[in-house]
């Protein structure tokens, strides 16, 4: 919960202001699932990597070792094997159907766009959790 919680709240937010304002701007279902997929996307990521190299950083320090290439490409290496699975079938699949189809099944566009995002983020966290652990055992 410590790792995702931040991330999940503020790419939550920020999710559903931007499907919202797509919807009510172009008034299009499917722009607007999947321009919040994007922005949820962005945002999470853009979140845990900060936190991630931020972390490194403070590793490095403490060890007097110098923060370079080898380490940054270790983070971004290590959110890939995290994140990768689950993100291509996150964005090409998941989320942007259940932010289009809950909205359509509830009737009420933000509403239903929240209740699509929490099912997606389900279906997402299960093998991002485990390939987490995987890489924390391995790596």
């Amino acid at each position: 919960m410590r790792r995702y919680l931040l991330a999940e709240i503020l790419s939550t937010v920020l999710s559903l202001a931007t499907a919202w304002f797509i919807y009510r701007t172009t008034g299009d279902n499917v722009i607007a699932a999947f321009g919040g997929s994007a922005m949820a996307s962005i945002s999470f990521y853009g979140i845990i990597a900060y936190n991630d190299v931020r972390k490194s950083l403070k590793h490095h320090r403490k060890h007097d070792l110098s923060y370079g290439l080898v380490a940054y490409f270790k983070d971004l290496r290590n959110l890939v094997i995290e994140f990768g699975p689950s993100e291509i079938l996150d964005v090409m699949a998941v989320r942007p159907f259940f932010m289009y189809l809950m909205p359509k099944i509830i009737g009420q566009f933000v509403l239903g766009t929240f209740i699509g995002k929490m099912i997606a983020d389900v279906v997402f966290f299960i093998p991002a959790i485990v390939m987490y652990e995987v890489r924390k055992k391995h790596l």
